[in-house]
């Protein structure tokens, strides 16, 4: 018996919600929460009043609490409905009383049956919780009831909502995917930069790689471009959609990588065929004036040790006291990369001063066996910590080249610390610097006025032709310009 009160029950409570479930999915309830989130959303982005404009303020927040009361937010939000996003129903206490009275049985269309209802006392707890119970049942229920349905109907338009943005999103997630692919497609990064180079001052470099391809150059003359002109600096630029891109890294400090992004897929592919070089082997041949530059901060007694660096020419300035623009000023080392017999091979000119520099016997603080501060500061620099973990990786590469040979798999290696062409790079244990170097001692080292220019931030000094070289002052040119290309400092 008491199973079939409770079954009895349980249904007439799906009847109630089924009821009111219909009620609030009414064309009437939707358009009404419909309005409260169109109010909301004109409140938070309506344009801004006339008044607001005028003093050119900045578009106001408006209301957040749902009432469509905009303020000052805009005109749109003073026009919206004021509505909420529920509407509750709530029965005024003669229509509760009569639900209660139906509920227990009492027909309350009749004025006397419900009067007499209403007068009889309740005499036991069974008889008080019988009448809460009904008025729960007719009043406090369906109230409740029609709140709840309320709120899953506003649930299910979220969740359309969430779903057409999730949808959305997806496809600008796809498409920004395709877009990184096709940009990963076109770009190539350098590394082996030194943090303290700009990129102003990676420019130079740069140019010079791509100008190595001779891809680039039937590119280049194909669109009108005259390489053999001499006007433009850094013509080579043209074969990317961009400037190369450096990361900062700090104040004063730039990223160990530069990106560049090629015009198409085929100067990229002709870059990666062509070059086999990077801008850590750069650095390396750069080598022999590292160490001079530590030759001359080695000695104590050498003064002055304020030292200029032009890298587009790879020359070292005579040492001042201070870093400042002389007119007389004279090259103390410069270092050239010619080809002979097949061969990349190096000259390093210095002067009668720098090589007593790299001749004198290196100080007793260093510790050093070597003859000379030149040999102690090659080795220090040549085989120093970054040629031991150059050996380590070059190690690791060929334990996994030989476990590799003996099955069918491929090796097995992850990636290396550095670029991918280090083991081009370090090709010899024994010799990290795998170029032929001669060493002159010269009266006097030309070097690139409009360099030195540009490196001291003098432009005014500069005769507007990088290809004229002096021992010491401005060369004399017939027609020098004032403003010719300026390079990187």
């Amino acid at each position: 018996m008491a199973e079939q009160r409770t079954a009895e029950e349980i249904s007439r409570v799906n009847q109630q919600y089924h009821e009111q479930s219909q009620l609030t999915s009414s064309p009437a309830y939707s358009a009404s929460q419909q309005l409260w989130f169109e109010a909301r959303r004109v409140a938070k982005r309506g344009p801004p009043t006339p008044a607001f404009s005028s003093t050119g303020l900045a578009t106001p927040s408006g209301s957040v609490g749902g009432t469509g009361n905009g303020g000052d937010s805009g005109a749109a939000a003073s026009t919206t409905p004021q509505t909420g996003l529920f509407q509750p129903i709530t029965l005024e206490a003669e229509s509760a009383i009569m639900a209660t009275a139906y509920s227990a049985g009492i027909n309350a269309r009749e004025p006397a049956q419900l009067q007499q209802w209403m007068a009889q006392p309740l005499r036991t707890r069974g008889e008080v919780l019988e009448t809460i119970r009904q008025d729960h049942t007719a009043v406090i229920r369906p109230e409740l009831y029609n709140l709840v349905t309320q709120v899953e109907q506003a649930l299910a338009q979220i969740d359309d909502r969430v779903i057409r943005q999730s949808q959305d999103l997806q496809w600008m997630v796809s498409e920004n995917r395709q877009s990184q692919r096709q940009y990963s497609a076109l770009s190539v990064i350098l590394t082996g930069w030194d943090g303290s180079m700009s990129p102003e001052q990676r420019l130079y470099m740069v140019n010079w790689l791509l100008s190595q391809v001779t891809h680039f150059q039937a590119f280049l003359r194909q669109r009108g471009y005259r390489l053999d002109a001499g006007d433009a600096e850094y013509i080579y630029l043209n074969c990317l959609s961009a400037d190369p891109t450096t990361p900062p890294a700090g104040t004063g400090r730039w990223s160990g990588i530069t990106m560049l992004a090629f015009k198409s897929w085929d100067l990229r592919r002709a870059f990666m065929a062509d070059r086999r070089d990077s801008p850590q082997f750069q650095r390396k041949m750069e080598l022999p004036l590292r160490v001079i530059l530590a030759a001359i901060n080695l000695l104590p007694d050498t003064e002055p040790k304020q030292v200029v660096i032009l890298w587009k020419t790879l020359t070292i300035m005579a040492p001042q006291q201070s870093r400042q623009f002389d007119e007389q000023i004279v090259a103390a080392a410069r270092l050239h990369y010619h080809t002979a017999d097949g061969k990349l091979q190096g000259i390093l000119e210095v002067t009668q001063a720098t090589f007593d520099i790299l001749q004198a016997t290196p100080p007793d603080e260093a510790m050093s066996d070597e003859a000379s501060v030149w040999q102690h500061c090659w080795n220090k620099i040549a085989f120093g910590p970054q040629h031991y973990l150059d050996v380590a990786e070059s190690e690791l590469f060929k334990q996994a080249a030989t476990e590799a040979s003996h099955s069918a798999s491929g090796i097995k290696y992850g990636k290396p610390s550095r670029h991918w062409t280090a083991p081009v790079v370090y090709s010899a244990g024994h010799n990290p610097f795998p170029i032929e170097l001669q060493i002159r001692k010269v009266d006097r080292v030309a070097f690139v006025w409009d360099e030195y220019c540009d490196k001291i931030r003098q432009l005014d000094a500069k005769v507007g032709d990088y290809k004229q070289a002096t021992y010491q002052g401005p060369p004399a040119v017939a027609n020098p310009q004032a403003t010719p290309p300026t390079a990187a400092s």
